[in-house]
């Protein structure tokens, strides 16, 4: 779900390069990814993103792996919120992106957001099953974050 964090990321990746092109992730990669439909489809979120006056092109994200998308359209740097650095997942990252000769660039992480957050206000049927599993020490450290 497209908001403030996103929009954060896009306009601070943006200052950093001459052409910013947006990968919007596939709808069912993001069911394999999440194990759930994303709130806004596909051509509704690449439709939100290329709208914005800063991003000079959109293209569709197919997998969680980004080789893939480097391979279709071949860039020198990747931006991610850095929420990634120094997690295992934010190392896979470097090290995929370094394969190719390309690099990750971490930029601010807007904490008072998350797709997440949106998601469990919107819908929060969806973390019924979640949130019965989890132990009540758990929930608070989720609360947190």
């Amino acid at each position: 779900m497209f908001h403030q964090g996103h929009l954060n990321i896009l306009r601070a990746a943006r200052e950093r390069c001459d052409r910013l092109v947006v990968g919007v992730t596939s709808d069912e990669a993001l069911i394999r990814m999440k194990g759930r439909a994303p709130v806004i489809p596909l051509k509704e979120r690449c439709d939100l993103v290329s709208s914005l006056r800063f991003v000079d092109a959109v293209v569709v994200d197919l997998d969680q792996d980004k080789r893939l998308a480097w391979r279709l359209q071949p860039f020198d740097v990747l931006f991610k919120g850095d929420d990634w650095k120094g997690t295992p997942k934010g190392a896979q990252l470097e090290a995929e992106m370094a394969e190719v000769g390309a690099r990750v660039v971490y930029l601010p992480y807007t904490p008072s957001t998350s797709s997440t957050k949106l998601r469990r206000f919107i819908a929060p049927e969806d973390f019924t099953d979640e949130a019965s599993a989890e132990k009540p020490e758990q929930a608070t450290e989720g609360e947190q974050q």
